[in-house]
């Protein structure tokens, strides 16, 4: 017995102390060197470390020197060990998130270098449903949730996977089916969990403080609010539908995505329960004393919740989202029974999309938005997980624009020119390629998605016409649904729908190269029946879709579409020798706009103008305001706004007669359409002659007037564009003559 315990001791000897070596040993580069670096936002310090050549692959500091496109990190970084249930040791760099930007760093340490785990990575795992229970304690300013999460293990292997969320967000447990505890490890907004045995149910319950108002999510006693927050497990960004249970206190409102399933009052509780089968990768949840507007339109049904806007403000959300909404379901039935808007005071970012309803910050009404409910088809149908671009953005953008040409309220013909998007460019299209732009470029990937991208796709819609756009939309929808998607999935749908077009040279030209075309033109001359000019590239050449105008003696005009690639000269047939031509004369073409390029429209001028308001008529155009507000009609009108009606202003009514503006009683007629002034609104800009004009406006409406590049506009009750003139660039730059 001696001798054997004599040999167990020197077994169990070595062993103890080889794990207290391994136990206290001190990794290279230690955590507070590595901490240092990161609170500095030293990328290049910490970039020494990286076990992989960042000299030509992506470099995942990045995201700690640009703070992403959402300012993520704008609290600072900080590095923390985190040991997987393996005993991987890796390492976590930790800031308070944002929604739709990058989030925590994971590393595994290999001697000392650090390997990055990319948040894309889904270790075999797929995430089928989550199940929330969310109780909100107000005082404590605490959310405390329980997540009856399905999962699968797809790999088959045995092991540990990561899964994130904000890093206020703790794990105290995690459950099986079987009611066995699930081992997990948790640091930062990282968790190392082990993986089921195929297909399985975890039980995670989870909570923090949610503080951050104006940022993510932020509790108090106005308002609960979970949205632009990392509240729920992700792994790889996946799609994920799921069912959610809100408990407020009695008197709140609790929104959800998807459609109201149920809504109770329990003592001192509100208990309401959303599902949400569209599967998404952004999730947002409200809760707060809010009135509600609910009404019923076309079948569907619109609602809009704020704590300060008045019930007629309320009504008029609901009806502007309704036509948006129908046009929008040509592109794939709206999955969802309607579609609303919060009107929140904690939330900071403008306005966030939910897929069902829109989270809008500090009492703005959002007017005819048309931007938010796009996203319910680009990011909510087809999903995007901001890692690689932020394509839905771009998509979101041009959907509004085309919405605004093609809806059919007013005339149609009228309204494709006056909400042309310009095609201005920005320098910083410059630094990046759409194809490469995701969160963690910073404020770039922010830049390309909403300026750039829907300005390429306008393009596109040039080279292919409305038709085909809609088409290729619809397509990709049907290809893509419930997916994460990019730019290269989309241009394989207008690839295979447009045979004979050099569709990869447009991607290769716009996605995945950097920057914007500069143009000049030059030698314009007519003769054999034709017009004929050299049009050259200032820098790279870029496939362009090049419009030209001619313009003839008697003021008429011809518009002709030429695809441009490299420079050289264009001819374009003509019986008859126009005055002039001019080159991108609705100026969609991504370049630099110069500033003599732009027409005399409405935006311009009602905002820079002096507004003199009719004595007689104080509530004409009240959402419209000049530099100025001044009652009574001055004498000389150049340079002004002036708000009146002509029975009670000769100026105004000699004005009026000036644009085409029949006005007899509360009604006004131009060119066939007649409105009422009590309801409706007319505006125009005057020429007054001597390089002089006014802007003259009539009417009351609910919201103020959208004009878009229009100099004579005729609106709804809602501001709704119905009758304009908008016109095309006919001096200044990119225009010529022909002597």
């Amino acid at each position: 017995m001696r001798s054997g315990t004599k040999q167990t001791a020197a077994i169990l000897i070595p062993m103890l102390v080889l794990s207290l070596l391994l136990t206290c040993r001190s990794f290279n580069p230690p955590i507070d060197v590595l901490d240092k670096l990161a609170q500095a936002r030293d990328v290049p310090g910490l970039s020494k470390y990286l076990a992989s050549d960042t000299s030509t692959s992506h470099n995942p500091f990045r995201i700690i020197g640009t703070n992403g496109a959402y300012d993520v990190g704008r609290y600072g970084w900080k590095a923390v060990e985190l040991k997987g249930i393996e005993n991987e040791e890796m390492v976590v760099f930790t800031t308070p998130l944002t929604s739709e930007d990058t989030g925590e760093l994971v590393f595994h340490r290999q001697g000392d270098k650090l390997q990055y785990i990319p948040e894309q990575e889904s270790f075999g795992i797929k995430l089928v449903r989550h199940k929330f229970d969310l109780q909100f304690d107000v005082q404590a300013k605490k959310a405390s949730l329980v997540d009856r999460l399905e999962l699968k293990n797809m790999s088959g292997t045995n092991g540990s996977f990561l899964f994130r969320m904000s890093p206020q967000y703790v794990v105290s447990s995690i459950v099986n089916s079987h009611g066995n505890k699930v081992r997990f490890a948790e640091a930062g907004g990282v968790v190392s969990a082990e993986k089921p045995d195929g297909e399985d149910e975890y039980e995670i319950k989870y909570s923090a403080i949610v503080d951050l108002p104006n940022y993510a999510g932020s509790i108090g006693p106005k308002e609960a609010t979970l949205t632009n927050d990392y509240w729920y497990p992700m792994v790889a960004r996946q799609p994920v539908p799921y069912d959610i249970t809100i408990h407020s206190p009695a008197s709140w409102i609790s929104i959800g995505q998807g459609d109201l399933v149920e809504e109770k009052t329990t003592g001192n509780q509100r208990i309401t329960t959303y599902r949400m089968d569209l599967p998404c990768v952004f999730y947002s949840v409200s809760s707060g004393p809010f009135k509600k507007y609910h009404q019923e339109i076309n079948g569907k049904w619109y609602s809009c919740w704020s704590t300060q806007l008045s019930p007629g403000q309320l009504e008029t959300q609901t009806e502007l989202y309704a036509p948006v909404i129908d046009f929008y379901s040509q592109f794939a039935p709206y999955p969802f029974k309607g579609y609303g808007a919060i009107d929140s005071m904690v939330y900071g970012g403008g306005a966030l999309e939910a897929y069902s309803f829109t989270t809008w910050g500090h009492g703005a009404l959002p007017g005819e938005d048309a931007h938010e409910p796009a996203h319910s088809w680009w990011g909510g149908i087809i999903n995007n997980s901001y890692l690689g671009s932020f394509w839905n953005e771009s998509f979101a953008v041009f959907s509004e624009g085309l919405f605004r040409r093609n809806v059919k309220l007013g005339n149609v013909q009228e309204r494709k020119l006056a909400f042309i998007r310009e095609g201005n460019a920005d320098k910083s299209y410059m630094k990046a390629a759409i194809a490469e732009s995701g969160a963690d470029v910073g404020g770039i990937g922010s830049s390309l998605g909403y300026g750039k991208g829907s300005q390429v796709l306008q393009m596109l819609e040039q080279v292919i016409g409305t038709d085909q756009m809609m088409r290729s939309m619809q397509a990709w929808i049907k290809k893509c649904s419930s997916k994460l998607s990019d730019w290269n999935d989309y241009e394989a749908v207008v690839t295979s729908l447009n045979s004979g077009k050099d569709i990869k040279g447009f991607f290769d030209d716009w996605i995945r190269k950097p920057g914007y075309a500069e143009i000049e033109g030059s030698n314009a001359r007519y003769g054999d029946g034709k017009v004929s000019i050299n049009v050259s590239f200032k820098g790279e050449s870029y496939q362009i879709p090049l419009e030209v105008m001619l313009q003839f003696p008697d003021g008429s005009r011809s518009f002709h579409m030429v695809v441009v690639r490299h420079s050289g000269p264009i001819e374009i047939a003509t019986a008859k020798k126009p005055t002039l031509i001019s080159l991108d004369p609705w100026r969609r073409i991504l370049r630099t706009i110069a500033s003599d390029e732009t027409p005399i429209q409405l935006n311009q001028l009602t905002s820079a103008y002096p507004r003199f308001t009719d004595k007689s008529h104080p509530e004409y155009l009240a959402e419209v305001r000049g530099n100025s507000r001044e009652l009574g009609i001055p004498s000389d009108p150049a340079g002004k706004f002036l708000v009146g009606h002509p029975s009670s202003s000769p100026l105004i009514a000699k004005l009026c007669e000036k644009v085409g503006f029949k006005v007899t009683g509360n009604h006004l007629t131009y060119d066939g359409t007649t409105i009422d002034l009590t309801r409706e609104s007319a505006m125009a800009v005057v020429d007054l002659g001597g390089n002089k004009n006014c802007v003259i406006g009539l009417g009351t409406t609910r919201i103020a007037p959208d004009f878009g590049r229009a100099r004579l506009v005729i609106t709804d009750s809602l501001g709704r564009f119905l009758r304009g003139k908008t016109e095309p660039k006919s001096s200044g730059s990119l225009v010529f003559k022909i002597q």
